[in-house]
């Protein structure tokens, strides 16, 4: 299989596992049924390191492809990745603690990684459908907006 073959599979894997991750992190936040299951988190928490694992196995495999923007681009977003991966261990602290309103943190964590994760599918889907750059931006702009304005919204529910 040459390097080109390892690429797409790690990539697709790596979309497989974000979309599981931002589906259970839904569940987790705003199905009442669902916040403190520790299976749901669980599989959150593992596809999210997936993910951060695949991407840089990805950029790993594929370097000598990019361009230099690319090499800027890919480390930054697995930056954003390893990040989220920190905010979701960060929810499973405050899940397990519970301590004062554990709630606000835990969908601030939460609402953070499932921000991220639409974005990165908004501007990967965007950008790879050839859309112009100014409408992947308002795009991600109106959805970082909207994302924030949610997760607000939640909060105000538990106060």
């Amino acid at each position: 299989m040459d390097n080109s073959s390892i690429h797409s599979v790690l990539i697709l894997l790596h979309a497989a596992t974000a979309t599981i991750a931002f589906f259970a992190g839904i569940l987790l936040i705003v199905w009442q049924a669902y916040p403190t299951n520790q299976a749901v988190f669980r599989i959150y928490l593992w596809t999210l390191i997936g993910m951060t694992i695949l991407l840089a196995g990805a950029i790993l495999v594929f370097w000598d492809e990019y361009t230099d923007v690319e090499r800027i681009v890919f480390p930054a977003l697995l930056g954003l990745s390893l990040f989220m991966v920190i905010r979701g261990w960060g929810a499973g602290l405050v899940l397990a603690t519970r301590q004062g309103s554990w709630e606000l943190g835990y969908i601030e964590h939460i609402g953070f990684t499932l921000i991220s994760l639409f974005e990165g599918f908004i501007i990967v889907s965007g950008l790879n459908a050839g859309f112009p750059w100014w409408l992947v931006t308002l795009i991600a702009v109106l959805g970082l907006l909207v994302g924030r304005w949610s997760i607000a919204r939640m909060k105000r529910r538990l106060v």
